[in-house]
């Protein structure tokens, strides 16, 4: 199989060197899906060559390139925002071509039948080809959606993961870098959808200070955006590596939290204060995350951030 001509490609089929196919994201989840026995949220993800198949296809490629011309200066913001809209808007006009969509509505029912779920609650989350480069930090540039429903809306969210490409804060910041904006290809992560009590990042070195001998985990109840967008002030918990013991925890109250709508989409609701002043974690889970931090650092064998 050429992974660089296909549509789309499952967890399994993919591996840390795909960036250039699927992205940083969509890498690192198959990576960890197909090499080691850290639990992952299963699902597929559309690639570079689709995207690109899309602008092209379409005619989209010559329209955007237009629009980029426009941009003469970058540092005027209302240049800027007037052409970032224009290219995004000119995305989510644009039908896509109907053996993408056929492909991305196949593969979302087999998702279905593996999760015995017709129409099955996914997130899809964007993954730029440059996302994860050296030099090139487009983290937290492209969106996420949560909670999606039904293969229509799926292929509307891979849409708007394009369309994300091209915020004004991700244009502006290639314009500096010098990188070709149609260089720069988008993969879609579509993945089953957790009924998280809690969620939050982990980091194995200290951002701040560099010490490496704990995991840090950082910790909210809902859903994981709250955390990652600094929404709420999350639970912190330091392990350490060798041992797996507890050093040290440190526990924040917590008002609202982001959680699932029955039928589709999310909602910030608030949390009882007396349950916002508890630890959000079990010791228990504290240690089985750190205990998939320490190996997740051992296999890349380097410092790693990841969501959970």
């Amino acid at each position: 199989m050429d992974k660089e001509k296909q549509y789309l490609l499952w967890f399994e089929q993919m591996e840390r060197k795909d960036v250039a196919i699927v992205g940083g994201k969509s890498s690192s989840l198959g990576e960890m899906t197909a090499k080691t026995d850290v639990p992952v949220p299963y699902g597929f993800a559309t690639t570079a060559y689709a995207y690109r198949y899309f602008i092209e296809k379409t005619g989209l490629k010559k329209k955007m390139a237009d629009l980029i011309g426009q941009l003469t200066d970058v540092e005027n913001t209302v240049l800027l925002r007037d052409v970032s809209a224009q290219l995004r808007q000119a995305i989510m006009d644009e039908e896509m071509p109907q053996d993408l969509q056929e492909a991305i509505t196949k593969a979302y029912g087999e998702l279905g039948g593996k999760l015995h779920e017709t129409d099955p609650y996914v997130a899809v989350r964007s993954s730029a080809t440059a996302e994860d480069l050296p030099d090139a930090s487009f983290a937290g540039q492209q969106d996420t959606y949560l909670n999606v429903h039904g293969a229509d809306m799926v292929i509307r969210k891979v849409k708007e993961c394009y369309a994300s490409c091209f915020t004004d804060r991700a244009v502006y910041y290639r314009e500096k870098q010098g990188f070709d904006h149609l260089d720069v290809a988008l993969s879609a992560v579509i993945q089953m959808m957790v009924h998280s009590q809690a969620a939050g990042v982990m980091f194995t070195v200290n951002v701040a200070n560099g010490e490496d001998k704990n995991v840090l985990i950082e910790g909210a109840y809902g859903l994981g955006e709250y955390v990652v967008q600094g929404t709420v002030t999350p639970d912190d918990y330091l392990v350490d590596k060798k041992t797996l013991q507890i050093v040290e925890k440190t526990v924040n109250p917590q008002e609202v939290k982001l959680i699932r709508k029955p039928g589709g989409d999310v909602e910030e609701v608030r949390v009882p204060e007396e349950e916002g002043r508890r630890q959000k974690l079990t010791d228990e889970q504290i240690v089985e995350l750190a205990g998939y931090a320490v190996k997740i650092e051992k296999h890349y064998g380097c410092y790693m951030d990841m969501e959970w």
